[in-house]
């Protein structure tokens, strides 16, 4: 599907789920290489910025964390002209038509995001793109601090998913993020060749949100791991005393156990006769668990 939105000399084309007539009205309309006619439908792995002489192909991926316990990453291509700007994408991604439905709506948006030019346009378009992600990990941060509040209440199984789940949602995140460091990077010093000087704060500006959101998934990555250490270390103890609780019952029991095998057998023993005999042995054992008691107390075993 193809949506167009025109302002003065400007053109914004919005592409989703490219096809190859897509294709073909792009290399009848716009002067582009073959190789990113190519690039446009297969999908690519890894973010990419091609500087050509009068345009950028930027591949960048962004990752849409809509379900609970998985995160999809969408492609999104960017070819960005003096006076043109292609969006191409097999799915809707959400800053993306945000900003596209703006314009169509208003004229007044339509106006102020292209009115200083394409360049601006892929501003608002990339800060927009960032602006999630980091709001995303924000989320992810709020996440990190319920399992931090909880993880002292008893519950280490449950928040052994939970966190298993996290570590699952930042990783993803940074394997996204991380790669994406060289577009913005390069982006500082090719952006403002090809839309203007004036543009070089913006492409920093740019450069800078992307390197926040490094550190702070860089740092709910450290922290997620350290909730996990502290988890099995919980878990851990746990399982000791309950390990520590049975060993101490059976070696109560043991001598218990032995006597009353003693006491079992097919022969004559002490007090077999006597009409107080059961209660002897039952005295008995209650001497030995009150002994093995007293000496476990003694070595501090409980």
């Amino acid at each position: 599907m193809r949506n167009i939105i025109e302002y003065q000399d400007l053109i914004w084309v919005d592409i989703i789920e490219p096809t190859a007539e897509d294709i073909e009205y792009l290399g009848n309309n716009f002067r582009l290489h073959p190789l990113t006619l190519k690039t446009i439908i297969p999908t690519i792995h890894h973010p990419d910025l091609e500087i050509f002489r009068n345009y950028l192909f930027i591949i960048l991926h962004h990752p849409d964390s809509e379900k609970k316990e998985n995160m999809e990453i969408q492609e999104l291509d960017i070819i960005a002209g003096k006076d043109y700007l292609i969006t191409s994408h097999y799915k809707i991604i959400k800053p993306l038509n945000s900003i596209f439905e703006e314009c169509l709506k208003s004229p007044r948006t339509k106006e102020e995001y292209l009115k200083r030019g394409i360049g601006h346009l892929l501003f608002v378009i990339l800060k927009q793109l960032l602006k999630e992600k980091l709001n995303k990990i924000d989320e992810l941060e709020d996440e990190i601090d319920l399992v931090e509040n909880e993880i002292f209440l008893g519950k280490e199984k449950e928040i052994i998913k939970r966190i298993s789940l996290l570590k699952r949602k930042i990783l993803t995140f940074w394997r996204v993020l991380e790669p994406q460091r060289m577009i913005f990077d390069s982006l500082k010093n090719v952006g403002p060749k090809l839309f203007g000087l004036d543009f070089k704060p913006h492409f920093f500006v740019l450069f800078r949100i992307q390197r926040e959101i490094e550190d702070t998934i860089k740092n709910s990555k450290e922290t997620i791991e350290s909730l996990e250490r502290t988890n099995h270390i919980l878990v851990t103890v746990r399982l000791d005393e309950v390990i520590k609780i049975l060993t101490i019952f059976s070696a109560i029991i043991l001598p218990l156990t032995l006597l009353a095998s003693i006491w079992g057998m097919n022969v004559s023993i002490p007090f077999a006769k006597n009409p107080f005999g059961f209660w002897l042995i039952v005295l008995l054992m209650l001497i030995t668990v009150g002994v093995t008691i007293a000496y476990f107390k003694t070595k501090k075993w409980l």
